[in-house]
């Protein structure tokens, strides 16, 4: 039987943090707004660009965030990838499981268009489906990974979800599915457990194992 495992892209197979960074401070910049570091970007990612913008320019902006999210991502558009590489032992544990028999998608909040030109980039023929933003539809709704169950006919008791973040555990949570949360990402393993986290992955090559026991 098929089994399944779905992967948050941002912070779980790829560190895009300084890419992020970058494209809000572009759009701060042109609005005369506070710029930010790394660390105060991964505080505020996790729940689509939309909501990034919203948080970076304020509520005392709120008013200019339409045009903050416009900015950003028509800077990102063009520098995805200037900065991003992917996590140790990342390449390595999804051909691990490609070879194990597994159906591989990546769930994320982040523009289709960018998770796509991303996994096309580092992960080709290693990831079945991507499924990014398209609409108004993002993390914790679960109904993308349940069309896709669908889809492929697998039940949820054939599937793990993967990510590095509480947005992560609630969607898997709201579709069904075990979580596991890898403690490399945007979030502390102090910040997972205290929201849900029941299996921890803290390297790579831990997620098979966690994944063939929690599918057995």
């Amino acid at each position: 039987m098929t089994k399944l495992i779905i992967f948050d892209l941002d912070g779980t197979l790829l560190n895009t943090l300084q890419d992020l960074t970058n494209s809000v401070n572009y759009a701060m910049d042109i609005l005369s707004l506070p710029k930010y570091d790394c660390n105060q970007v991964k505080s505020m990612v996790g729940n689509g660009v939309a909501v990034l913008m919203q948080r970076a320019v304020g509520l005392k902006h709120i008013e200019k965030s339409a045009v903050a999210l416009q900015l950003q991502r028509q800077y990102y558009n063009k520098h995805t990838d200037d900065n991003t590489s992917t996590y140790d032992g990342v390449v390595e544990t999804l051909l691990k499981l490609k070879l194990n028999g597994y159906t591989v998608a990546v769930h994320t909040n982040k523009d289709e268009v960018c998770a796509r030109r991303l996994v096309d980039r580092f992960f080709r023929n290693l990831v079945d489906y991507v499924i990014g933003t398209t609409d108004s539809v993002t993390k914790p709704n679960p109904v993308k990974i349940l069309n896709l169950l669908q889809k492929e006919k697998i039940s949820k008791t054939r599937a793990v979800y993967c990510g590095d973040s509480d947005v992560d555990i609630l969607t898997a949570r709201n579709a069904g599915l075990r979580c596991i949360s890898v403690t490399w990402g945007f979030k502390s393993r102090e910040f997972l457990i205290a929201n849900g986290a029941h299996y921890l992955a803290d390297t790579p090559s831990q997620i098979i194992d966690m994944a063939e026991e929690l599918l057995k």
